[in-house]
């Protein structure tokens, strides 16, 4: 029971910790097997963030989607510039286009999935770097009413912090 006790403890102390920044807020670029597009992350009063982001994902040569998508991140101090974050967060959008022989016109997204990444910013200059994965469900409607499981969200961003 001691143990048990001493691990929440850890948990709870490195979740709701305060962890200094060497910024508050920063704006950038994302890309990977998800799509390509922009983000905005702000740190809240806490240490955490929240993160904003607009992809666009062209998942096969016939088929566009644009997809928004907000998370909120536990921030975990690593080191001085290096950090560890992780998260839950919701997500909307569409798609069109052709996959295989069913043609896709207007179909809307929605989904929540986790995010779990690693985060480097630099002391010297005003950037950061990071990776991160998104495994989540999506529920699409429109053409058919389909739901899976998407596990392939691993992206790198490259931001300009303030």
């Amino acid at each position: 029971m001691k143990k048990l006790f001493a691990i929440i403890a850890i948990l709870f102390v490195t979740v709701t910790a305060v962890n200094a920044q060497t910024y508050s807020k920063a704006i950038g670029i994302e890309g990977g097997w998800q799509g390509t597009g922009l983000t905005f992350k702000q740190f809240t009063s806490g240490g955490n963030f929240m993160d904003y982001k607009i992809n666009v994902d062209f998942w096969h040569p016939d088929t566009f989607a644009a997809i928004g998508s907000v998370t909120y991140d536990f921030n975990v101090p690593l080191g001085a510039d290096f950090h560890f974050f992780y998260g839950l967060g919701v997500e909307a959008g569409f798609f069109s286009g052709k996959y295989r022989e069913y043609n896709y016109t207007g179909n809307l997204m929605a989904g929540a999935f986790g995010n779990i990444g690693l985060e480097y910013d630099f002391a010297t200059i005003p950037f950061a770097l990071s990776v991160d994965w998104n495994p989540g469900v999506r529920l699409v409607v429109g053409h058919d009413l389909g739901f899976g499981f998407n596990f392939t969200g691993v992206c790198m961003g490259l931001k300009y912090t303030f």
